[in-house]
């Protein structure tokens, strides 16, 4: 053991005795950072060996002889140390061992637990290269195999796709190789040790090792052997790997096209002969060049290399007249066929691989993205992988539904948040036209920068960026290179960023921490004073580094821009790889980047944080399912940052996605003149026209829709806009209804990434205002009113309504004597609080005097007025005077209520979070029908993808439920509102002109203070809330100040006024019509 004197200092500031002091040959490699694999084959980019043209062009390697895939159930056995793992198992055929899946995370199947952390490492002592040997869990794997004999004679691959965190290998008893980076595939020649017959291959897995301190990243910490293992088989003689480039011309129009393979000869014969041949296919698999390019091998492999600079890229060169390009919105593809042929002109070998035709630059003017000369922006999103049951063990099919999600919901861009994925997400994005920003497995968060300074890490960071790099290099869809995540910056990541700059021509490099550089006049250290310490004021010190070519931020406030394009001397462009951090009901003011983002010069886009909740499947003590996040699994170092995707852990949309849709959408339109029916149509597409859109025209009366017809297709080019008139597709109007038409376009045919009629895109506008409140004389019989010691009671036929002497409220309504109200009807200032409410600018704390004070009545009245109305009139103050509220009901004999509301406030509070009042409603009113925006809950600075309309939904689902309960349900612009039962009883509530309205079977209390959704406990009634406004949701980040909301979406504290009415009735939704036109008085 170490000496007590020896220490190494953590990142809580805690001593930790360093648990092992090595000498030599007594270090295990997971233990060595010099050493990232044994016997590990160069890394090559992904390709299956076909015997046939016609099976390689199919680029299924389901339909090659030469692919054994070896998922499946495994034999198993844990231990939670090293000390305590089966040694020696590998020597023979275990028995008795536990089975589990491969691929998968053993700590999903019940063996130890995963950890969550945003930051920091989930084990101590932090002290690299070394790991905890008390605990640090162990997997031993095994299964046996056959090699069919139509191999005999080839060369063997073992391919892991993804191991966590490092691993081990024996076939048949003898030791083969080793292998780090949980993110990338292992491969070996396990030729040597194979024999006929069953052969026994064995794997052991170390939970940490010293490459988890290259994998600090924001995710769940998982092992195992979490992506797919298969044998593949080449003949000896092979295409080792192959590299393509396109280089378009200043035109855009014809293409270079430059090949250069790897061959490799295992044969140790001569290759005299041997020719390889190149072909290219177009997407009906006609071939493209006019003759097949043909070399000899034997040139190929005996290359030399000049002792000045390099040999030339290309092997293989040719002109190719106007290809069809590829790019996200036309992902044209074509097959590259490499045929490997000996002497005798017998085929040993196909290979292929999809080919895209592509440009990457940036504009000399404004800096601005060029795929292809054109203009594009990078609509994007952080996905990580993650399955609530799964883990990071993903199937083909989660991947492509993941993928086809993202497509459809108009985001064009993947960060692979912080590791390259499974070569199949590439597949997908070549395919659909997804633009990929390619991440190395590195984060060092939890120490920043230290490792990025150490010479002895060089070589294991270098390593995961250029195998990253030579295994995706030739997927079309990968349009930057990205060096990692958080980990600091250094001479290490200037050598990462020169190897790639290098080995690749094509594709810019980012790097978000690539920041400062301190031989220019006025850099500023991080520490020292004037250095910024929150992301939103992170401008350059006075240059990023020069190895980088995009300037990257993390988490901008709408000034950051303003910040970063006043700086002088820096003309590249700018990227937020992280933005609209979607942490619960948040994502707040995304148009309005996006309105900045497009008017600015060298703004490029962003990736919004991030795709997915990561929440686990877990049951309580009940049996009950739930999803759990950091913490729950009694983990002694974790985060609970779990929770914070566009959409829900197993892919349900949150309402979040449907903004963001709407405001990414290629089409816009707008409303120019509305006397003559003028809507101006914006192209925003980069490269297509508008004739492959279905466009539909619907009208609305009063939320219903009465007309829908079809516009003829539009030929309108890609960044264009046009004035289309829509006086002849409207109906006649009439006075006293209001009416909005919605346009929407849609595929006219089937893509790869959506069936034909998906809606790519929609806009509302008004045809006329806001319909004026329309009062009536209402015949009625009298009321009756009584009063008592603490109540008012006021009565009439079939009604009898209770307000309260105590707090001014109306506590009671019964109609027929069914209860309607089971909490006072009382002014209301606070919401729930969202994480970015609690964890972020502290809602609690700035806006403490909301919280912290509740309305005391001052003054109680009660008038039967002439007119046979009852007034009840109730005066609140709150805050020490300073505010004073208004609620005066007005009863007529028919049971309706009107409620006036005035708020009058100083100026010099602080804002409001929202301006109201709530009641509790009987609880088997959970069925909720509206006219206002939906059909998902929406906010004042996040209802942009939000229409107008009449929509319907039980409260299950008018709610957003999510894992960490918090406001949630909330509908803008509300003109109508009815709760009703199965009976279709309910309470209907009319605005006077626009409510902001939710509903939950909880108390705000009970969300305040329960951590799952699961643990709820319903009131016993249903909670409404009938607001005048709210403030929004925020998001640009959840930690700091810039996570409120921004300034036009808080509530200022001032004077407001607002009426609705409230009416206990049983009616059908399509009889409310008429009932709203005898509701006012």
């Amino acid at each position: 053991m170490a000496s007590q004197s020896i220490y190494a200092q953590t990142v809580t500031g805690e001593k930790a005795g360093i648990p092992h002091v090595p000498s030599i040959y007594q270090t295990e490699p997971w233990e060595d950072p010099q050493v990232t694999s044994i016997n590990r084959d160069v890394t090559r980019a992904t390709a299956y060996s076909f015997e046939t043209v016609e099976d390689a062009l199919s680029n299924d390697r389901s339909r090659s002889s030469r692919v054994m895939i070896l998922n499946g159930k495994w034999d198993f056995k844990f231990a939670f140390k090293p000390s305590d793992a089966p040694t020696n198992f590998f020597e023979r055929k275990v028995q008795n061992w536990d089975k589990i899946e491969v691929p998968s995370n053993w700590e999903l199947k019940g063996y130890d637990i995963p950890i969550y952390k945003s930051a920091v490492y989930p084990f101590r002592p932090v002290n690299p290269p070394y790991v905890p040997r008390d605990y640090n869990a162990v997997g031993s794997y095994q299964r046996s195999f056959s090699i069919p004999e139509k191999w005999d004679g080839m060369n063997i691959t073992l391919h892991f796709g993804g191991v966590s965190s490092a691993f081990k290998v024996w076939v048949n008893g003898k030791f083969v190789g080793y292998g780090e980076d949980s993110c990338l595939p292992s491969e070996f020649n396990v030729t040597p040790y194979l024999q006929k017959g069953e052969n026994i291959l064995s794997v052991q897995v170390i939970r940490w090792s010293d490459g988890s301190y290259l994998e600090d990243q924001d995710q769940w910490r998982m092992s195992g052997i979490q992506r797919e293992v298969m044998l593949l088989a080449e003949p000896k003689l092979r295409i080792a790997d192959f590299f393509y480039q396109t280089k378009l011309d200043k035109n855009y129009r014809d293409a270079l096209f430059s090949l250069r393979p790897r061959i490799e000869n295992l044969t140790g014969d001569t290759v005299k002969g041997y020719k390889l041949k190149v072909q290219l296919y177009d997407a009906h698999q006609q071939p493209v060049f006019p003759q097949v390019l043909i070399k000899p091998v034997e040139e190929m492999i005996n290359e030399s290399y000049p002792r000045l600079d390099n040999v030339k890229f290309g092997m293989f060169e040719t002109k190719v007249k106007n290809p069809a390009k590829w790019s996200d919105e036309e992902p044209n593809l074509y097959t590259l066929v490499l045929l490997l042929e000996d002497n005798l002109g017998h085929i040993q070998e196909v290979k292929s691989c999809r080919v895209g035709f592509r440009s990457i630059e940036f504009s000399k003017t404004d800096s601005k993205l060029l795929i292809n000369g054109k203009v594009t922006y990078l609509y994007g999103v952080n996905r990580h992988d993650h399955d609530p049951v799964k883990g990071k063990a993903l199937s083909r099919e989660d991947i492509l539904r993941d993928i086809q999600q993202i497509k459809q919901f108009n985001f064009n861009c993947i960060r692979t948040c912080h590791y390259p994925n499974d070569p199949f997400l590439y597949d997908l994005c070549d395919k659909f036209g997804i633009l990929v920003i390619d991440e190395a497995n590195y984060e060092t968060h939890g120490i920043g920068g230290m490792l990025s300074n150490d010479t002895r890490w060089t070589h294991a960071m270098m390593e995961r960026t250029s195998r990253m790099v030579l295994r995706d290099k030739n997927h079309p869809c990968v349009i930057i290179w990205s060096l990692g995540n958080e980990a600091g910056r250094g001479p290490n990541n200037a050598a990462m960023a020169g190897w790639i700059h290098d080995f690749d021509i094509t594709r810019p490099v980012h790097y978000e921490p690539a920041q400062g550089s301190p031989e220019l006049e006025g850099y500023i250290a991080p520490g020292e004073p004037g250095y910024p310490k929150d992301h939103s004021h992170r401008v350059q010190v006075p240059l990023d580094q020069r190895y980088v070519d995009i300037v990257s931020r993390m988490y901008p406030a709408l000034y950051t821009s303003d910040l970063l394009l006043s700086q002088k001397g820096d003309r590249r462009p700018v990227f937020y790889c992280e933005y609209a951090h979607s942490m619960g009901n948040s994502t707040g003011n995304v148009k309005e980047f996006w309105d900045q983002f497009r008017s600015k010069e060298r703004i490029i886009g962003g990736c919004i944080w991030e795709f997915k909740d990561q929440g686990l499947y877990k049951s309580d003590s009940l049996g009950k399912q739930f999803v759990a996040y950091g913490g729950d699994f009694g983990e002694k170092y974790f985060d609970d940052f779990t929770i914070k995707g566009l959409v829900k852990a197993d892919g349900t949309p949150h309402a979040a996605i449907y903004e963001c849709k709407r405001v990414f959408q290629p089409v816009e339109c707008q409303l120019t003149n509305l006397s003559k029916g003028f809507v101006k149509i914006i192209n925003r597409h980069a490269l297509k026209s508008l004739a492959s859109y279905n466009i539909t025209l619907s009208v609305l009366e009063d939320g219903n829709v009465i007309s829908t017809k079809e516009i003829p297709h539009l030929t309108l080019d890609a960044g264009k806009d046009t004035i289309v008139c829509i006086s002849s597709y409207l109906p006649k109007m009439k006075t006293d209804h209001e009416y909005l038409a919605n346009i929407l376009f849609s595929l006219s045919k089937d893509e790869s990434w959506a069936s034909k009629g998906h809606m790519v895109a929609s806009n509302q506008f008004a045809l006329t205002g806001l319909v004026p409140a329309r009062k009536v004389e209402i015949t009625s019989s009298a009321l009756k009113i009584t009063t008592k010691d603490t109540v008012c009671l006021v009565a009439g036929k079939n009604f009898e309504l209770l307000f309260s002497k105590k707090n001014g409220a109306l506590c009671s309504y019964k109609l027929s004597n069914k209860e309607q109200i089971f909490s006072p009807l009382i002014p209301h200032f606070t919401r729930p609080f969202t994480d970015n409410d609690r964890n972020g600018w502290k809602a609690q704390s700035l806006l403490n005097v909301w919280y912290d004070s509740k309305p005391q009545l001052v003054s109680f009245k009660v008038n039967n007025e002439s007119s046979g109305i009852v007034k009840v009139e109730s005066a609140y103050q709150l805050i020490d005077h300073k505010v004073n509220v208004q609620v005066n009901y007005s009863v007529n004999g028919k049971g309706i209520i009107k409620v006036d509301y005035a708020l009058k406030v100083l100026d010099s509070l602080p804002n409001i979070p929202k301006v109201g009042m709530t009641c509790g409603i009987a609880d088997d009113y959970r069925r909720i029908s509206w006219y206002g925006r939906g059909l998902y809950e929406n906010y004042i600075d996040r209802c942009y993808g939000s229409d107008i309309g009449i929509y319907s939904l039980p409260i299950v689902q008018f709610m957003d439920s999510y894992v960490k309960p918090q406001e949630n349900g909330n509908r803008t612009d509300v003109r109508w509102m009815f709760l009703s039962n199965k009976k279709q009883q309910g309470l209907l509530v009319v605005a006077d002109s626009l409510l902001s309205m939710s509903a939950w079977p909880f108390t705000e209390k009970t969300l305040n203070t329960t951590r799952h959704a699961n643990e709820l406990i319903e009131s016993g009634f249903v909670t409404l809330n009938i607001d005048l406004i709210q403030m929004g949701v925020g998001g640009n980040d959840s930690w700091s100040e810039v996570a409120q909301p921004i300034e036009k979406y808080r509530v200022k504290a001032k004077n407001y006024t607002y009426r609705f009415y409230l009416y206990p009735v049983k009616t059908k939704n399509d009889k409310l019509p008429l009932l709203l036109n005898k509701l006012r008085f």
